[in-house]
C-alpha cells in the first residue's frame, strides 16, 4: 500500500527530552546518486535559553530526532557539570 506524503513547512517546533527544537530550514542533498541527506538548520530552547543556530546533517526524521536528543543531553550535562550560568554563556 502506498504511503501518503507528509509535508511540514518550517519553521516548526519538535519536543525533545524536555526541550524544544526549532527547525528553521531543511534542505535536501544527494551527494551520490541514491544517497539522500538533509541539512537541518535548528535552534534549541532549554529553560528559557535559546541556542545559536546550528546545522545537523541527517538521513531521516528518526536520525534527526536521535541527533537532537544527543544535543539536548550535551546541554543538560553542561548544566549539571558547570552550572546554569556557564550553560547560558555557551548557548547565547
Amino acid at each position: 500500500m502506498m504511503e501518503k506524503p507528509r509535508i511540514t513547512l518550517p519553521p516548526f517546533y519538535v519536543e525533545v527530552e524536555g526541550a524544544r527544537a526549532l527547525i528553521l530550514e531543511v534542505s535536501r542533498t544527494e551527494p551520490v546518486p541514491g544517497d539522500v541527506w538533509y541539512h537541518v538548520s535548528t535552534q534549541i530552547e532549554y529553560k528559557g535559553m535559546r541556542s545559536k543556530t546550528f546545522t545537523l546533517d541527517v538521513r531521516s526524521e528518526e536520525d534527526l530526532l536521535t541527533k537532537l536528543k544527543m544535543e539536548v543531553t550535551k546541554l543538560k550535562f553542561m548544566e549539571y557539570a558547570y552550572g546554569t550560568e556557564f550553560l547560558r554563556r555557551v548557548m547565547t
